[in-house]
């Protein structure tokens, strides 16, 4: 009987035995890496980091975009059996120093351009082993010289698939990240559940659009391609223009990412200009695409595309549409085998289908709880439930539908409004390349729906012709009062919207 490839460092392990021949990286400069190169080479890291006497458990903060050494750091620390903790590439000073206050490494590895974030609070007296990647620098150790120097760890620190793994600071939409903290088992059994669906195979070529730090780019753009044995290729970071030249240069197959990804990589003068056909499949998370722009890609370009929806605390897939099957629209999806969903009202009562409320979960996959956060952890999982915090419906036929944030919902004149329904009926508006909505106080109405707005490159609307556009599709009261132009949206790393930036520049002008 095969052992359950449960754990990070098992799945590589097995890549390496039976097609370790076959490429596993496509590297930045073009060069390629196999499936037995990434596992000796995590190897030898995880051997640095047992010879530096970081004990199982421990945290080792992982301060780099994606690359192959952040990719071997995810097997190396699996095999060390320390818990690795990627951080968001574009995190401050003051940011950084907090998560290390929070999860206190006893290691870090930090790519060179990054080195500028780790201030002497990072650096405390305690860290054992501090590693720059790409670069050299006073007092830390190279990661190339580390490959070099250590032969592979012998055998693998832990073989416990219920061990933690990974932990994942939520991206900052709020403002307040927290660390979540993921087991082995929930990472690799999730990431098989949601490729029952996709069915990826070992001929695709999947592209890192995605953070690999965050959790859906480390779901499906690391371990997703990995167990089909499919070949990934490293982008270092979103660029649209960069991204097209890759996927015409390596016929890129799969992909996956988030709305206002989408938006910029096939607008019009890209498709009309640019060579897709290689893409078979794109997964779309964090808010639907445009319907305009999916049936350009499914019925012009013949491109599936499938919406899917997830939280890190589920390790993070919940649900995905089937491709090539039909959705209903706004759909993201039935829930992956394995994972029960339940919508609650105010009251906590369980809602009938269609019914908008608070989307709870119950899975095998779920998180071991928020670090140093006990009290808030029980909160999230209370009754054996993850309360997502989400608003949705599930239809009569089971399939997931998501409303938006449960604290982003905007309440004016005694109406819920959610900002996604605002934001898909303006980008329904040819000059719209993405959208974002916020709620603003009102002294009569409670609160106003203040809408901010990316146009197209040569394209140009006025505030009044998009409200009247949406005039026509949604009703009077969520029309949006005031439309700020803007030329990028604040995002975090992964490619979500922070409204809480977005509410602070609302402040700003209305101040002005």
């Amino acid at each position: 009987m095969v052992a359950p490839l449960n754990r990070i460092d098992l799945l590589f392990r097995h890549n390496a035995r039976t097609i370790g021949g076959n490429t596993h990286l496509i590297l930045p400069d073009g060069t390629e890496q196999s499936y037995a190169a990434t596992y000796e080479r995590a190897c030898r890291i995880a051997s640095a980091i047992v010879t530096a006497a970081i004990p199982e458990g421990a945290r080792v903060m992982l301060l780099m975009g994606n690359s192959r050494e952040l990719v071997e750091m995810y097997v190396g620390c699996s095999l060390a059996g320390v818990i690795c903790v990627p951080v968001n590439t574009l995190t401050t000073v003051r940011e950084l120093a907090d998560t290390a206050a929070d999860c206190t490494p006893l290691a870090i590895f930090v790519a060179h351009q990054c080195l500028d974030r780790v201030s002497s609070a990072v650096l405390h007296p305690g860290l054992r082993l501090k590693v720059i990647t790409h670069g050299s620098a006073a007092g830390w150790d190279e990661y190339e010289e580390l490959v070099k120097k250590n032969g592979p760890l012998a055998r693998p620190v832990s073989d416990d698939p219920e061990a933690p793994g990974v932990m994942i600071y939520s991206s900052g939409t709020t403002g307040r990240p927290k660390g979540i903290l993921l087991r082995q088992r929930g990472m690799t059994e999730n990431a098989h559940m949601a490729n029952l669906v996709l069915r990826y195979q070992m001929s695709d070529v999947a592209l890192t659009m995605l953070p690999l730090f965050s959790s859906f780019g480390f779901c499906f753009d690391f371990m997703i391609p990995a167990q089909s044995g499919a070949r990934t290729v490293i982008l270092p970071k979103f660029d649209p223009q960069v991204a097209i030249g890759l996927i015409e240069r390596h016929c890129v197959t799969v992909l996956a990412g988030v709305p206002t990804m989408f938006a910029r990589l096939f607008h019009a003068e890209n498709l009309a200009a640019r060579d897709f056909s290689s893409l078979r499949l794109m997964d779309v998370g964090g808010g639907p695409v445009s319907d305009r722009l999916k049936s350009d890609l499914k019925n012009v370009h013949k491109i599936e595309i499938v919406e899917s929806y997830g939280l890190s605390e589920i390790s993070p897939v919940a649900s995905v549409q089937a491709p090539f099957k039909t959705h209903r629209l706004g759909g993201c999806g039935h829930p992956l085998p394995g994972i029960e969903v339940k919508v609650l009202g105010s009251n906590g009562e369980e809602l009938p289908a269609n019914t908008p409320g608070e989307f709870c979960f119950r899975s095998s996959t779920f998180m071991i709880g928020y670090w140093n956060k006990p009290e808030l952890t029980a909160q999230a999982l209370r009754g054996g439930w993850l309360h997502s915090g989400d608003i949705g419906i599930v239809t009569e036929d089971g399939e997931l539908s998501v409303r938006d944030r449960l604290k982003d919902m905007i309440i004016s004149s005694g109406y819920n409004i959610y900002p996604k329904e605002v934001e898909n009926a303006l980008c329904e508006h040819p000059a719209v390349q993405s959208a974002a909505v916020i709620g603003v106080p009102d002294e009569i109405r409670g609160e106003n729906v203040h809408a901010f707005v990316v146009l197209n490159p040569g394209q140009d609307a006025s505030a009044q012709d998009l409200i009247g556009h949406c005039a026509g599709i949604i009703g009077k009261h969520k029309l949006p009062r005031e439309v700020s132009f803007v030329r990028e949206l604040p995002l975090t790393a992964s490619g979500k919207i922070q409204r809480f930036a977005l509410r602070e520049m609302a402040s700003g002008v209305a101040s002005t």
